[in-house]
């Protein structure tokens, strides 16, 4: 899991993530790639704006990880 240095705060969900992350070169959104990842993990979309700040962190780790094992 990564560490909380790359954890996003909700208001950041609708920034672009090369805005939130220097070096990334994709315009796309924290909240679009969570979109992206449930749907290709065949997962429920999850409500992101109810969790808590560590926990929605920890539920887009765990989508990265499971990516990671899968592709």
């Amino acid at each position: 899991m990564s560490d909380k240095s790359t954890w996003v705060t909700i208001e950041q969900l609708d920034t672009p993530l090369c805005d939130v992350f220097p070096g990334t070169k994709t315009d796309g959104t924290v909240r679009m790639w969570v979109l992206i990842a449930e749907s290709f993990l065949g997962l429920k979309k999850a409500d992101l704006e109810s969790m808590e700040h560590a926990e929605m962190n920890k539920y887009i780790d765990s989508l990265d990880e499971e990516l990671q094992r899968v592709l």
